[in-house]
């Protein structure tokens, strides 16, 4: 059973006005769900703008701080995710921390409807099940676990 893959990618505006610097940035930016290799990618860029040091709350003062870890993280997320920007965009530049969060709150908010999306899907197959519309059996007569085979392993594995 094959399903649509859903749109790894989105596009949003910014319409911001900085308190900080009294510029106005404007602008789309288009954003991808990080895949499994952007995943390995995002612990290496983070590690590497940390100096190869990172947080430890058990051993305070060996390694970065926990607010320079998560915006390091922030960072590494950003440069991963982004895939078309507005020319202002950049980080060397950009001194407006508020703007960055803004930036990377879309990014965050895109990749949560992923996990709210395959949880709305587990929902309503409970509430199918239950309803008895589906035909699939929770349990045995006996009310223990019934072994999940077949076609039902497969549709469980994939998202």
């Amino acid at each position: 059973m094959i399903k649509a893959r859903q749109n790894l990618l989105h596009t949003f505006s910014i319409d911001y006005l900085s308190e900080q610097d009294g510029m106005r940035y404007t602008g789309k930016f288009t954003i991808k769900k990080l895949g499994i290799r952007d995943l390995a990618a995002l612990g290496v860029r983070k590690a590497q703008l940390n100096g190869g040091m990172h947080f430890d709350e058990n051993n305070p003062g060996r390694g970065v701080d926990q607010q320079t870890d998560d915006f390091n993280n922030m960072i590494a997320h950003l440069e991963l995710s982004i895939k078309e920007k507005p020319d202002w965009w950049d980080l060397d530049s950009i001194t407006d921390v508020e703007l960055l969060g803004l930036v990377f709150k879309e990014v965050i908010e895109f990749e949560q409807s992923f996990l709210s999306r395959k949880a709305n899907r587990a929902l309503a197959g409970k509430h199918g099940e239950g309803s008895g519309s589906s035909g699939v059996q929770e349990t045995n007569a006996d009310g223990s676990p019934r072994a999940v085979v077949g076609e039902e392993v497969q549709a469980a594995l994939e998202p």
